[in-house]
């Protein structure tokens, strides 16, 4: 490799050294995706999204900057603009396409549904805006990645009969009351199914509740929020085969559980009801 050669991509490795997942940048202004072509000779055509604010690099840290001559592309999401109705579904968890960030302009999320590869010599000549400000907020960015590409596909029957649980949890997360401060006391609402899931006969399930940490949680008494959830719980209607087992629900924080625990257990839908606030402004 010539010198000249080696010394352009030594310089390449330095600036993408200050990358990291959650940056992001303004400079980027369009999206290119595929669209169907007008033309019946051509399969597809190449379409310019200009209607976004920016965007944010959803690649992990390790393979941002990891050697360019082996992985020469970063996978970016772009950075739009959602009213206030729309933010306030995000933060209920009910728009899990949708990411918070910290450092961006009141009402910017990102928008995990779409993704594009850049090269990482053109990532380097954007200006860069670093999106998460400490390692909280990285890890509930990364969580919320995880969230969206990694959700379990849960059976119909057992989505049917979470209905009623999903109407009481959007409806009551924000209310003054004890099951309103209760539901913001739950970091993650997860569910460990005691038999397969494709079990055709009975598949009881146990609620896992991962508690904030008790300095953390508008509701300390762990006893009041068991009584709030428990009674939401008894009230859901099942449909077969899914039915609420004798050990209904666990209480837990993510200290206190076992990663066995933590593994075996689904995270629902309904989960994220407390950690997406925290980056919400205005």
């Amino acid at each position: 490799m010539a010198d000249q050669e080696k010394a352009l991509l030594d310089d390449i490795q330095d600036r993408l050294a200050e990358w990291q997942q959650g940056d992001l940048t303004f400079d980027c202004a369009e999206f290119l995706f595929l669209d169907q072509s007008e033309d019946e000779n051509e399969p597809y055509e190449p379409l310019l999204d200009a209607g976004i604010e920016g965007c944010v690099v959803i690649s992990q840290t390790c393979d941002v900057v990891r050697d360019i001559t082996k992985i020469p592309n970063v996978t970016v999401c772009p950075l739009v603009k959602i009213d206030g109705q729309r933010v306030s579904d995000v933060e209920k968890g009910m728009a899990p396409r949708y990411g918070f960030l910290a450092n961006v302009p009141n009402g910017v999320v990102a928008d995990f549904s779409r993704a594009m590869s850049v090269s990482k010599k053109l990532l380097i000549g954007w200006q860069r805006t670093r999106g998460c400000t400490n390692d909280n907020e990285l890890l509930e960015f990364a969580t919320s990645l995880e969230r969206f590409f990694g959700r379990f596909a849960f059976p119909d029957n057992f989505s049917d009969s979470l209905r009623s649980l999903r109407s009481i949890v959007y409806g009551k997360h924000e209310k003054n009351s004890d099951l309103g401060r209760a539901l913001r006391s739950i970091r993650e609402l997860r569910v460990y199914p005691h038999e397969n899931w494709t079990n055709e006969k009975s598949v009881p399930v146990t609620f896992v509740l991962v508690l904030e940490q008790e300095e953390d949680r508008e509701l300390k008494d762990r006893d009041l929020i068991w009584k709030e959830i428990s009674e939401k719980l008894k009230a859901i209607e099942w449909v077969e085969p899914f039915s609420l087992h004798e050990d209904e629900m666990y209480l837990t924080t993510l200290i206190d559980m076992t990663a066995a625990e933590y593994l075996s257990s689904y995270p629902l839908d309904l989960n994220a009801l407390s950690y997406a606030r925290r980056y919400i402004k205005g």
